[in-house]
Formats: structure tokens, C-alpha cells, sequence
């Protein structure tokens, strides 16, 4: 609702005083232009009471029993956005005004201005323009400089652990990839030198477990090498590389042959080989694999009958416990981690379901032209 230039202006009076909502009632009524519905001598009475009225500007004071006008401020903005608050009290502190503001107050008057003060702060907030008195303006702008200068070195320092974690993936990715060459080089000279058969199978599965481990490091370089979107993903290409790599395909492919601009390819074929793999190994067929695009929304949905589901969507590295005690094959469990932070890395999400007995696992990629 807003309020027509020159029309009557709907007022409430909020305050503990009654004698002092009498004055501002009397002082009110000499502007023509106001109409004082109603006044309330409690923060819950002001809720109750503009709810009842929905009054064009609420003049609010500050410090009040039963409920405050911060918190009778929030609620009120919260049910009644069209009603514009403006506070009146004594207190010029700055902590108190960004209180207010932050209630959702668009005026803040302190008690003892001039009457014409009042009107203007009424006015303007009728008409949506913010009013602050000219005696805690020095204060709210010192305030607000101290709150700017608070988040830019709080976003300094998440800039700087973010960029301490990429360097710790990097140099653990680094350090993991030449003991782990050297021992899949070494298993395989042994393999080539003819083995019994029981070494030789110990050799087989030490061999694969080394590649597994090699691909895990990875997608872990995958995910320290930050966000990405550049380039261009192809869901059909990445699904069909996924099960060569698997050596299993799924039971039915709904894969739409589309290119996806703006989303990192390495990113979609991680991200269809880990979900792939989950299903695979840890669910039940049938195994369904289908895509969409949609609103610049692009998505990878792998299905499978075992109507398993996370407690939550968290998918933290190391929280597979519940999976791993459900299903009776292993794994390294950060599966679900990787597609998670890729699909955050490109301005989507993973999320898994169950949906009518079927584990569905949806990750979303936005698309960039």
C-alpha cells in the first residue's frame, strides 16, 4: 500500500506513556493532513493493534515494557510490510538507531525536536524516503563505517582460509600423486614379471585400489581448483565416458544430447561418474540416468531402487556412516562430497531423495551463456 502526496496520512502511536501519546495525538491533529486511528502502550499492544488498523506510519517508541519496539518493529514489518515505522525516543545512540533500522524502522526521531521534525519524518516515511534525525545521523554513519569496515575484514579473512584450503588440497593432491605413481609403476613391474596365482590376484587388487586413489586425488584438485564457469559440458559424452569407466551401463538413458554453455565438462563427468558409481555400487537396479535444462537450470538425475537417503544434505567429506551401514558395499565415501562442492563451484546443488521407494539424486549446474 502506498500513501498518495497530499492524501491524509493514516498515524499510530506507539508508547509506554499515555500522557505523552496524548501530546503527540494533540500535536498531530494541528497537521491536517494526519489522522491518529489508534495508539498502543506496549510493544504487543502496537502488533495487535496495527494488524487491526494496518495504519499508514507507526510512530514507535524505543524502550517499552512487555515488548520492545525492536522486536514489535520486526514483527510488525514481518506481517505488514506496507506500513512504514518510524521511531521515536530519547536514546541517540548509535546502537539503538542500527537496531531500529535493521527492525525495519525507515525514520528515526529523537523526543525533543521540533514538531515540524515529526512531520517531515512522517511524511517522507509515508511516502517511502528515509528520515534520520540530524543528531544520531553522525553516530548511525559512524556506525555504519564501523559495520562496513567489520565485514570487509571478516571477508578478507573467509577469502584467506579459502584460498589456505585450495593450497592445502593442492600440495596433499601433490604430495598423494608421487608415492602413489611410484607404487602403481612398481605393482605393475611385478604384475608383468608373472606372479602365483593368489599373488597375482593381490597384485590385480592392490593395482586397482592405487587407481582408485589416484582418481580420488583427482577430484579433490578438481574441487581445489575453485569455481569455474567456462567452457562447455556435454551430458550425453560425460554419462557415456562414466560407463566405460564403470564398465556398467544404466538400465534405461534419458540423457538428452544437449550442450550445456557455461559449465566446466571435467566438472560433468566427475559429477556423472561419482553419482553413477554410487548408484552402482551402494544401490539397486534398475539404474535409470536422465537430463534437463530448464530455466537456466541444467540437471544430471541418476535414479536406482534402493530408496536410500541422506539425514541431511550437508555431504560432508567424512559423513558416509549411515550409507555404509545400510548398504553392504564399501567405498571411499567423499564420492558424494565432490559432486556436492562441484556442483556449489558451479552455482547449483546436489541433492538426493527419496522418492515412492527410488534414491533420486538431482545435481544442478547453472547455465551461463
Amino acid at each position: 500500500m502506498s500513501v498518495v502526496l497530499n492524501a491524509t496520512i493514516r498515524v499510530m502511536v506507539v508508547d509506554d506513556s499515555a500522557s505523552t501519546r496524548g501530546m503527540l495525538r494533540q500535536a498531530l491533529a494541528l497537521e491536517g493532513s494526519f489522522d491518529v486511528i489508534g495508539e498502543a502502550g506496549t510493544g504487543a499492544e502496537a502488533i495487535k493493534r496495527a494488524h487491526e488498523l494496518v495504519p499508514d506510519v507507526i510512530l514507535m517508541d524505543v524502550r517499552m515494557p512487555d515488548l520492545d519496539g525492536v522486536k514489535a518493529a520486526r514483527a510488525i514489518m514481518a506481517d505488514i510490510p506496507s506500513t512504514k515505522i518510524v521511531a521515536l525516543t530519547w536514546s541517540d545512540d548509535p546502537a539503538t538507531v542500527r537496531d531500529m533500522l535493521t527492525a525495519g524502522a525507515i525514520g528515526y526521531v529523537v523526543k525533543g525536536g521540533t514538531i515540524e521534525e515529526l512531520y517531515t519524518a512522517i511524511r517522507r516515511a509515508a511516502t517511502g524516503e528515509a528520515e534520520l534525525d540530524q543528531r544520531v545521523l553522525p553516530g548511525a554513519v559512524e556506525d555504519l563505517r564501523r559495520l562496513l569496515e567489520t565485514e570487509r575484514s571478516r571477508r578478507e579473512q573467509v577469502e584467506r582460509l579459502a584460498r589456505s584450503r585450495a593450497e592445502f588440497v593442492q600440495v596433499l593432491s601433490h604430495e598423494l600423486r608421487t608415492p602413489l605413481t611410484v607404487i602403481s609403476g612398481t605393482l605393475r613391474m611385478l604384475q608383468s614379471d608373472g606372479q602365483a596365482e593368489e599373488t597375482g590376484q593381490l597384485l590385480e587388487t592392490a593395482l586397482r585400489r592405487a587407481h582408485e586413489l589416484e582418481f580420488l586425488v583427482e577430484g579433490l584438485e578438481l574441487v581445489a581448483s575453485g569455481p569455474s564457469d567456462e567452457g562447455i559440458a556435454f551430458p550425453h559424452q560425460a554419462v557415456q565416458l562414466a560407463t566405460e569407466r564403470l564398465s556398467s551401463s544404466p538400465d534405461r538413458n534419458e540423457v538428452i544430447d544437449v550442450a550445456w554453455p557455461g559449465v566446466s565438462h571435467k566438472y560433468l563427468c566427475r559429477v556423472a561418474f561419482e553419482l553413477l558409481s554410487n548408484a552402482f555400487r551402494h544401490g539397486k537396479r534398475p539404474v535409470e540416468v536422465a537430463s534437463s535444462l530448464e530455466d537456466e537450470l541444467a540437471t544430471l538425475t541418476v535414479t536406482d531402487a534402493s530408496g536410500w537417503a541422506p539425514a541431511n544434505d550437508d555431504f560432508g567429506a567424512f559423513v558416509q556412516e549411515d550409507m555404509t551401514a545400510t548398504r553392504t558395499k564399501g567405498g571411499f565415501g567423499l564420492g558424494l562430497f565432490l559432486v556436492s562442492r562441484l556442483c556449489e563451484a558451479s552455482d547449483g546443488s546436489l541433492s538426493i531423495e527419496s522418492v515412492d521407494g527410488k534414491s533420486v539424486a538431482q545435481a544442478r549446474f547453472r547455465i551461463r551463456s
